[in-house]
């Protein structure tokens, strides 16, 4: 029962949708909220850390006359990682 009375006082927000339908929305707790937020930190850190280990690898295979392109790229996937994650997900 405790469960049941819980959800009760869950904190819900009212969604209305574009047709008139009211969906009440209940929200997660702070705990959740941060454990799903530290949980997207951790992939996009070890994915960044690969990112990084592959141009490193490509930098043996080009040489270091070549670094500005491969630095170029590596920012713009590095960008495209932190922002684009949030949305697609």
């Amino acid at each position: 029962m405790a469960i049941t009375r819980r959800a009760a006082f869950a904190p819900t927000r009212p969604l209305i949708t574009p047709k008139g339908v009211d969906l009440r929305i209940r929200l997660a707790d702070a705990g959740t909220r941060a454990s799903a937020f530290l949980l997207d930190v951790v992939i996009i850190a070890t994915t960044a850390v690969l990112i990084t280990i592959v141009a490193l690898f490509g930098l043996r295979g080009i040489g270091f006359g070549g670094l500005q392109p491969l630095f170029v790229v590596w920012i713009i996937l590095i960008f495209l990682l932190r922002n684009a994650y949030f949305i697609a997900f």
